[in-house]
């Protein structure tokens, strides 16, 4: 029998080559490009390769405003060029018929005025549904299901957004950031939001609001330390550092970075990430 199986296994390696390589050379460039940059801009690799149920990326999709001619040439090329890879993938996504990823484009109504975009996976993010669920049905009431919940989300029956109603614990628990920080950063989003109100009406300062906002900001740090020259960077929000659940997680995505690393070095990688979007484990 293992013979047989491991026939199986290069022939299924070999048909996901095929097809890959059946896309025009160009738009297969744009598609690692546009894949390249969400690797090396922000953190879609702890999804394809880690433990991460869900990658998010917000991309400008208006020129920089400068006063230097060239600057705002250069910015308005870049994000053509953001387009046209994104629209290479779109031509082209049903050759990665995966049954393991999600990916999600124009969700426009989580952050106004951006390219939003997130990648799901779907093993990866029904255990943090089942893990969590008490959270979901506490916020989406009782007939939420992990199940029920990803479909709908996959067959573009509703946004990510309203789905989860803008909920910003429910987001931080799908970005894997542990229940105590996606909870601190929605108490604190809620808090914030309040007193913009307040300024924005010409209210007098809330004492007691301005104290459980210091309150709230002194239990927030930054998980991971900056490292622009990182090969893959570490993960960054907001966190209480401190915490049991948050020292696990930055072991657990440390663990991971460092396989991810040694992963980078291959000349090839690209190619893996593409074959890893279209493979079905």
């Amino acid at each position: 029998m293992k013979p047989l199986i491991l026939l199986f296994s290069l022939c299924t390696t070999l048909l996901v080559q095929a097809d890959i390589n059946s896309i025009p050379q160009q738009d297969l460039n744009n598609i690692k490009y546009l894949f390249e940059g969400l690797i090396d801009w922000h953190d879609y690799s702890y999804t394809i390769f880690g433990s991460k149920p869900m990658s998010l990326a917000d991309l400008s999709i208006k020129p920089t405003p400068t006063r230097s001619p060239n600057k705002w040439i250069n910015s308005k090329l870049f994000i053509s060029k953001r387009i046209t890879c994104l629209n290479a993938w779109y031509r082209y996504r049903d050759e990665f018929d995966s049954k393991d990823f999600i990916f999600l484009a124009d969700e426009s109504d989580w952050i106004k005025d951006c390219l939003v975009l997130f990648l799901i996976n779907k093993k990866n993010m029904l255990r943090a549904l089942h893990e969590h669920e008490s959270i979901f049905k506490e916020i989406l009431g009782d007939s939420f299901t992990p199940e029920s919940f990803l479909a709908k989300i996959e067959k573009r029956e509703i946004s990510l957004a309203k789905a989860i109603n803008n909920s910003q614990t429910l987001m931080g628990l799908m970005l894997g950031y542990g229940v105590r920080n996606a909870t601190l950063f929605q108490e604190r989003f809620d808090l914030m939001r309040t007193a913009w109100k307040r300024e924005k009406e010409n209210l007098p300062e809330d004492e007691i609001l301005t104290k459980k906002l210091a309150d709230i900001e002194t239990q927030c740090g930054c998980f991971s330390e900056l490292d622009a020259d990182a090969t893959i960077h570490p993960l960054y929000f907001l966190a209480d550092v401190s915490h049991p659940e948050s020292i696990a997680l930055k072991k657990q995505y440390e663990k991971e970075r460092q396989e991810i690393i040694e992963l980078r070095k291959k000349p090839n990688f690209m190619d893996l990430v593409l074959e890893r979007l279209e493979a079905t484990d």
